[in-house]
């Protein structure tokens, strides 16, 4: 068994015979050839840093960055916004704002505040009907599907607000300044009257946020809100950096706040119409006010709007945001903007490249009141591209 094992080992080690030497191409060109195409190839991914393939011909084209130069196109970013709803210690709801961000880089925005009692169906017979109702029954998700019914579109995000999240909230600041028309009183259970804020000058901590919202029973709920939301953001944005008076907590929220109160800030309420007390949304006026608010909105089902590629095709670029509030009017959604190659267009128009959506486009086209046409060379990027020519600036005066 030992000599057994002892062959074996010998075996084993047994010194190997050296490979064949490997030849002079394989040594010496290959090596090189490798490095030449590397070499080649980074130079290529260089040159072509600022230059596209036209799909169309197989011409190569310089990238076009310029936003105002012919053949510019970008795909856009969907507007940014956040349903911010506030509950008390109790679980009701006490505070409801959307915020829309205006330019990411740029900032501002918008803030919209919605009351908490609007009531959805004129003709609904049993709860939930207002929206607190809605909260109570389906939390934040039931709320926020709720609103995107209301307004047509989807959100980027929601936050809810406790007590203790607007004590962090507010805690870099002193407190926020309002001006309060009159005393604010709570009535017990057993009929005692309690002042929590006394009318006029006042600054509310970051703990009394929402007992300052829940006083609902004198009906200036909506206008208090305004004020408080109004007088908060403004201070935020009296400094350079909005994040100097935000806290870090790691919340959506406070990224949010601080991009839209680094610009221009627009605060409104929601339109509202009713008696007896009972609100409800001003259709009309509600759906203006969408268009504003969201100028790149975000579909409320994805596919249920026609999506768009917006073309300017007479260098006149003040027209641009008439035409992008007309789209998303009409119930589309733009996904790209950009410029003609020439900006000698005459005449605006519809053209879709898919007789799939051939109806669509047509009834898209009679409300933006643009012929519509069929091309299948036109851009796959959205289902139709609408170009802005010549005539359409006398169609808007």
């Amino acid at each position: 068994m030992e000599e057994k094992e002892t062959e074996a080992t010998a075996t084993r080690f047994k010194r190997r015979e050296k490979a064949p030497q490997a030849s002079f191409g394989w040594r010496w060109i290959f090596p090189l050839s490798l490095l030449a195409a590397i070499a080649w190839s980074a130079a290529l991914m260089y040159e072509s840093g600022g230059r596209l393939l036209d799909s169309r011909d197989g011409e190569k084209l310089d990238a076009v960055t310029d936003p105002t130069a012919p053949g510019f196109e970008a795909f856009v970013e969907q507007t940014w916004s956040m349903t911010v709803a506030t509950e008390d210690d109790e679980g009701n709801l006490v505070n409801l704002v959307i915020g829309a961000v205006a330019d990411r880089e740029q900032g501002g925005g918008s803030v919209l505040i919605v009351p908490p009692d609007l009531n959805l169906d004129r003709g609904c017979q049993q709860l939930p009907c207002d929206l607190r109702s809605v909260y109570s029954e389906g939390g934040l998700s039931g709320l926020t599907s709720a609103l995107v019914d209301l307004f047509g579109v989807s959100f980027s995000e929601e936050a809810l607000l406790t007590s203790s999240r607007w004590s962090g909230l507010i805690s870099p600041v002193t407190g926020v300044e309002v001006d309060l028309g009159g005393d604010l009183v709570e009535v017990t259970a057993e009929g005692t009257e309690i002042t929590h804020f006394v009318k006029g000058e006042i600054s509310i901590a970051g703990d009394e946020v929402v007992k300052f919202f829940s006083f609902s029973e004198d009906g200036n709920q909506v206008d208090r809100g305004k004020d408080f939301w109004n007088s908060w953001l403004k201070e935020l944005g009296e400094t350079g950096n909005p994040l100097e008076k935000l806290p870090d907590l790691g919340l959506s929220i406070v990224d949010f706040l601080a991009v839209v109160t680094s610009g221009e800030i627009g605060l409104v309420a929601l339109p509202t119409e009713g008696s007896d007390g009972t609100l409800f949304p001003n259709e009309e006026e509600l759906q203006g006010l969408v268009v504003d608010l969201f100028p790149f909105p975000i579909a409320a089902i994805p596919g249920e709007r026609l999506t768009v590629r917006l073309i300017n095709g007479t260098g006149d670029f003040t027209v641009d945001p008439i035409a992008r509030k007309q789209i998303v009017s009409a119930g589309a959604e733009i996904i790209v903007v950009g410029n003609n190659e020439s900006f000698d267009v005459q005449e605006s128009k519809v053209i879709y490249r898919d007789p799939v959506v051939a109806e669509e486009a047509e009834i898209f086209g009679a409300k933006l009141g643009l012929p519509v046409e069929f091309n299948e060379s036109i851009s796959p990027v959205t289902e139709v591209t609408v170009i802005i020519g010549a005539d359409f600036v006398p169609a808007l005066n």
